[in-house]
């Protein structure tokens, strides 16, 4: 498929005072990204985010703010660009097939990253985006909660994610990440509350209580049994397993999920 510098699909999609707009309000998006070679897909699909920016950049007053809108498009128009083999014939397709998914998932994505301050979530962000553009799994109910979970979490709460599943985190644990940062425990245990109220981390503690109410349940269950019998047996009392006086946790199928999706 014949490739164009970038900056041939954004003058190509833009009307004449479009085009002097994104150069005089994104220029330092034009001057690095532009030059990217990219396939009919990609191309449009890099220029729809670029215009979709535009009328925040055009609003922005603030030259700390400007910065970050640049430097955030310009992080997630490299990740598009560096996948855009595995994606060109993705978006071509969604484009003529489901235009309307296309869209939302990319509306989500720039809500997310419009004015996004840690670069480390830019990054994560735009790699869901991508691995989702890549899956054939258009649940646009699914694709719309993973960015809003991914909105209200930070770069920290990433990486205690990780440590709980040994994913791209080179070994780091709660105890490293502790130190680097200056937290101590009981601040690190909101973070993983946190990670738990979001279905990504699990108490252990409460997987030991739901196991011991299943038993207690079961136990009731087989005493009912027996006291409809004529003759009644006896019923062994379950073993409860105790709960632990510092809570523990483990990652959740779903934890994973996001933490495969986010990286690239």
């Amino acid at each position: 498929m014949e490739k164009h510098k970038l900056k041939d699909f954004i003058d190509a999609t833009k009307e004449e005072a479009g085009n002097v707009a994104v150069e005089e309000v994104l220029p330092a998006v034009v001057k690095e990204a532009g030059g990217f070679i990219v396939g009919e897909g990609v191309g449009m699909l890099a220029s729809e985010i670029v215009g979709a920016v535009v009328p925040v950049a055009n609003n922005i007053r603030l030259s700390y703010k400007q910065n970050r809108l640049e430097r955030n498009v310009v992080e997630a128009l490299q990740i598009v660009q560096r996948n855009q083999d595995e994606l060109e014939n993705k978006i071509v397709k969604l484009q003529q097939s489901n235009l309307e998914y296309q869209r939302q998932i990319t509306e989500a994505l720039l809500d997310n990253i419009v004015e996004e301050p840690q670069e480390a979530m830019v990054k994560y962000n735009v790699n869901g985006y991508v691995n989702l553009l890549k899956s054939d799994n258009t649940n646009l109910d699914i694709v719309l909660m993973f960015f809003k979970t991914l909105s209200q979490l930070s770069d920290l709460d990433i990486r205690v994610l990780k440590s709980y599943s040994y994913l791209g985190n080179d070994g780091e644990n709660i105890l490293d990440i502790c130190k680097d940062i200056h937290v101590d425990f009981e601040q690190m245990r909101f973070i993983r509350e946190k990670l738990e109220r979001f279905g990504l981390l699990q108490s252990k503690n409460e997987e030991i209580n739901d196991n011991n109410l299943k038993e207690i349940v079961k136990y009731l269950q087989n005493l009912e049994k027996e006291r409809k019998k004529s003759k009644p047996g006896s019923v062994k009392i379950p073993k409860l397993k105790k709960v632990s006086g510092s809570d523990s946790y483990k990652i959740t199928p779903l934890g994973r999920q996001y933490l495969t999706l986010i990286e690239a």
